[in-house]
């Protein structure tokens, strides 16, 4: 089942129920629930659909006949703003850095353009260090801890406890959601405080999320935005909100 029609099968659902459990969305269509809140998130762009507590619900604008299939085009836009991220936060990191790249798609974008600097990199997020395993330049260190199918990385208190034992030179982390007011947040809980636990082992930490991100609340509340020591979004972030987002932030670019 391709992303479209997944997401046509979501919205009837949720147009037949009014709500339904993201875990018995994954079960269901045989994909993982980070696929799943993928499939949400296009939604909830378009304001048809709201998440809460590992559920999903219809919101007024979804009771309509919506055409799904547009959502497709957010399927090239995202990525696009995900590789203006990462090449951003590249252009921060120094030769013979030691930095931490968290979990998420965004934060692992900035791989492809470290080129041959020497960096230690500490990660949570397998993913991450598949990439960079087999680079001669990168000497790679590995969180401890319970696999989250959510995050594909180690969370749980051994990965905290880990990560606090650290004094690093930066930490590149991802959200789900993001606000001038609540700050950063997950729907996860354990991965939540991992996040925490590297944003504060960091000299300097950057959060790097697409301005999709924007105004989607979920379960924890990682962080204040200010407790970073930049934010690095996307030049898509709307215009009538960067005032907004500027006066919460340390910093901020527009990559």
């Amino acid at each position: 089942m391709n992303p479209i029609e997944r997401r046509s099968l979501i919205l009837r659902r949720l147009q037949r129920d009014g709500k339904v459990g993201l875990s018995e969305l994954a079960q269901e269509l045989g994909v993982s629930s980070m696929t799943i809140r993928r499939d949400l998130r296009q939604l909830m762009d378009q304001g048809i659909a709201t998440i809460s507590v590992g559920t999903a619900y219809l919101t007024d604008q979804g009771t309509g006949t919506i055409a799904v299939a547009a959502v497709d085009e957010q399927d090239q836009v995202i990525p696009r703003r995900k590789r203006s991220i990462g090449q951003r936060a590249a252009q921060l990191v120094d030769d013979g850095d030691t930095i931490i790249i968290d979990c998420g798609t965004t934060t692992s974008e900035l791989l492809k353009y470290i080129g041959a600097k020497l960096l230690t990199i500490i990660t949570n997020s397998i993913p991450v260090a598949a990439l960079v395993g087999a680079n001669p330049n990168v000497k790679l260190i590995y969180a401890p801890g319970e696999y989250s199918e959510d995050s594909h990385g180690l969370i749980g208190p051994l990965a905290v406890n880990f990560f606090h034992t650290l004094r690093v030179d930066k930490a590149f982390l991802g959200a789900h959601g993001f606000d001038a007011v609540g700050g950063a947040n997950e729907p996860v809980l354990g991965d939540g405080t991992a996040k925490r636990a590297m944003l504060e082992s960091a000299a300097r930490s950057y959060l790097l999320v697409d301005s999709s991100k924007y105004g989607n609340v979920h379960f924890m509340a990682l962080s204040k935005l200010s407790d970073f020591s930049c934010v690095i979004t996307d030049d898509d972030f709307p215009a009538g909100k960067r005032s907004e987002l500027e006066a919460a932030c340390n910093e901020v670019i527009y990559a």
